[in-house]
């Protein structure tokens, strides 16, 4: 039974690939789901620190949460390029541009929704940044 789970769902490169992926968003969207609705809980934590805040030209701003969250934005982002690009491969296709930016509008309007127009543009340049590095590693 363990030899036939590994041969059909951990050998393939493909599928390891594919559940990384699925997993790393599924955890990236329960870590903000937790940090949307358990405010109190968290702040009376251990990750309390993430809510210093600082004084910023007349207003108080929470740098190590933005920080914490564009991480973890920009975490979701690899991890859905990473599945779609395995399923457009794996289909006989090749990732393009324009699909690489539709992923990134979606979660960016997805970060404007949850947080504001501020933090998305972080995002998108994280992404940004991301697409560039991959880009610059995988060209021939």
């Amino acid at each position: 039974m363990a030899q036939l789970l590994y041969r059909n769902l951990w050998a393939p490169k493909e599928l390891r690939t594919l559940l990384l992926g699925v997993l790393m968003i599924s955890l990236g969207f329960l870590l903000e789901l937790i940090f949307l609705f358990f405010l109190d809980d968290i702040k009376s934590s251990f990750l309390g620190v993430l809510y210093w805040e600082f004084t910023l030209f007349d207003g108080t701003t929470t740098p190590l949460l933005i920080l914490f969250h564009l991480i973890v934005w920009s975490i979701i982002f690899f991890a859905s390029l990473m599945v779609y690009t395995v399923i457009r491969e794996y289909s006989g296709g090749r990732t393009g541009i324009t699909e690489i930016a539709g992923i990134m509008i979606v979660l960016a309007i997805t970060t404007v929704l949850i947080f504001d127009q501020w933090f998305a543009l972080f995002f998108l340049i994280a992404a940004s940044l991301i697409t560039g590095y991959l880009y610059l590693v995988v060209s021939e």
